[in-house]
């Protein structure tokens, strides 16, 4: 880590927290699954949107964005397979809205984590966003020790924000007034997920 410097990962953390306290798919749908079913699978799904940002990250620092830019083609086919995933999530949240809240199985637990994963996945402009950031940030060449370092931060930023959220959305206070108003919820954070991916799919 000889390369880098604190002033820069402090800045990089700030960038971080600032992207994920913005909302989007990832929160929207972060606190549907926690309100819906849990701590446990808020955790597990929290898990997967921060492994899938850090490998968006690593593949940033191995050179996406330059592929992007030679195949454009590449990235509108991924843009548009995130959107639809992104679409029919939404489509699944929606028509969940009136189901009663039940105990989530172990089956749908580990499907918090896979959704997670795919939820990250769904937006190829992340590996964009992490090259413009560690430019920016990083001018000067990194050694791989360096880069490691990097990914660390963002994988810790990522679950310290997401745990945070999580144990806020599955507080008791928080749940009983979700399933009061769980029609409600789940219609707008269908609605905002669906809305996210049709903005994917249009500004190709």
């Amino acid at each position: 880590m000889m390369d880098l410097a604190m002033d820069q990962i402090w800045l990089l953390m700030a960038t971080q927290l600032v992207a994920l306290l913005s909302p989007g798919p990832a929160v929207m749908s972060l606190m549907q699954q926690s309100f819906a079913h849990g701590r446990g699978m808020g955790l597990r799904f929290g898990l997967g949107l921060g492994l899938a940002a850090t490998i968006w990250a690593s593949f940033a620092f191995a050179g996406l964005s330059l592929v992007f830019a030679a195949l454009p083609w590449l990235f509108s086919a991924m843009k548009i397979i995130g959107a639809a995933y992104l679409i029919w999530m939404a489509l699944q949240i929606w028509r969940s809205a009136d189901r009663p809240v039940v105990e989530v199985s172990q089956h749908k637990v580990m499907t918090g984590f896979t959704g997670g994963l795919l939820t990250n996945f769904a937006n190829p402009k992340a590996a964009l966003y992490y090259s413009a950031v560690f430019v920016t940030i990083f001018p000067d060449p990194l050694t791989l020790s360096s880069q490691a370092a990097i990914l660390g931060v963002v994988f810790g930023m990522e679950m310290t924000v997401y745990t945070g959220f999580v144990l806020i959305f599955t507080t008791p206070q928080a749940r009983a007034l979700y399933i009061r108003a769980k029609s409600i919820v789940d219609r707008l954070c269908g609605a905002t997920v669906g809305v996210l991916g049709l903005s994917l799919l249009i500004n190709r």
